[in-house]
């Protein structure tokens, strides 16, 4: 629920592309957050664009990025990346799209970035040794129809403009990349929050279609029945709008283990391990009927405070699996 500004910030969600997949889905199907990294906290006060940018006009540095998306790389890890949040030269606050006067930067930005990580990705060239798996889908912001995560009252025409900026940078960087929109609540539960059922038909009246390769939702429910009805609501819309092809990426779902106060999204372990299985299961074998790309579960591993979303993770805080780490592994391969 919360993408911690972590890794790529940029960034950042892992396919599994080097675990043998379910039967019923292909490999990188399935993914997960990595929502704890060890300079989260610095990335986070500098934001995405400003770690790589901090000052106006700075050169561009790659040096917190290039060694996760190599070591990503070295074990056959997909990355789907995020762009979110904005410097705070650019904007008045992090979670403020580029001012007008800055969106120049901003495009530049995100072109210097697929021309880095993309198919042609000058990273790949300067790293012969590193196993070239490019950077093929990028998102574009977070939980847009929440205030959370947009000024504070969400707007799709704000964020179709945003939009624009973004596609053409990412195009003119890498014109082989998708572009995804960013995850979208289907309620969100906030003051201001709008919900998918509004918010992704007004991107589409705002002739956004081509624009972008994928829709992405965050069908957070209180059971993974209730989850899949999320994705079909979206594909209904997408229907409405004539747009039967483009897949659906599912980038946040997840059930909680604690939290105060406790929310309907907080289960025991074992029922955490349970709707796992089962909403990857649903997915997977709904996957050709809905058009899914793939389903990222957030959580990797707990993080501190007492806030229900920070408690979705497959490891606890002290890396001790819990039995969805067991469910997660025998879905997609691996070792537990």
């Amino acid at each position: 629920m919360r993408r911690f500004i972590i890794a790529m910030t940029l960034l950042i969600s892992l396919g599994l592309a080097s675990h043998a997949a379910a039967a019923s889905a292909p490999r990188a199907f399935y993914g997960v957050i990595p929502a704890n990294d060890p300079d989260a906290s610095e990335i986070a006060r500098m934001g995405v664009w400003g770690a790589v940018q901090p000052t106006a006009g700075s050169a561009y540095d790659w040096s917190h990025y290039d060694p996760i998306i190599g070591a990503a790389a070295e074990q056959g890890i997909r990355v789907l990346l995020t762009v979110y949040s904005s410097p705070s030269w650019a904007a008045q606050k992090s979670n403020y799209p580029p001012d007008k006067e800055h969106m120049d930067d901003f495009r530049a930005f995100v072109q210097a970035a697929a021309e880095r990580y993309g198919a042609n990705g000058t990273f790949w060239s300067e790293h012969p040794t590193t196993p070239k798996l490019p950077v093929i889908d990028w998102q574009l912001w977070n939980e847009v129809n929440s205030p959370s995560f947009w000024y504070r009252k969400p707007s799709a025409k704000q964020y179709v403009g945003l939009l624009r900026v973004f596609h053409d940078g990412i195009k003119a960087g890498d014109p082989t990349a998708h572009v995804v929109l960013a995850g979208l609540f289907r309620t969100p539960q906030v003051k201001n929050g709008i919900d998918l059922d509004r918010y992704l038909p007004a991107i589409y009246r705002r002739k956004a279609k081509s624009l972008f390769d994928g829709v992405a939702v965050h069908p957070y429910a209180t059971t993974p029945r209730d989850a899949l009805e999320a994705v079909k609501e979206a594909r209904k819309i997408m229907s409405q709008y004539k747009d039967k092809r483009t897949p659906i990426w599912i980038t946040e779902i997840g059930w909680a283990t604690g939290g105060n106060p406790p929310t309907a999204l907080t289960v025991t372990p074992q029922r955490q391990a349970t709707y796992l299985r089962k909403t990857f299961g649903l997915l997977a074998r709904n996957r050709r009927r809905f058009k899914v790309a793939g389903v990222i579960w957030y959580s990797w591993r707990d993080l501190p405070g007492g806030v229900w979303f920070n408690h979705t993770g497959l490891f606890t805080q002290d890396f001790d699996p819990k039995p969805s780490w067991d469910a997660f592994v025998g879905l997609t391969g691996g070792s537990r």
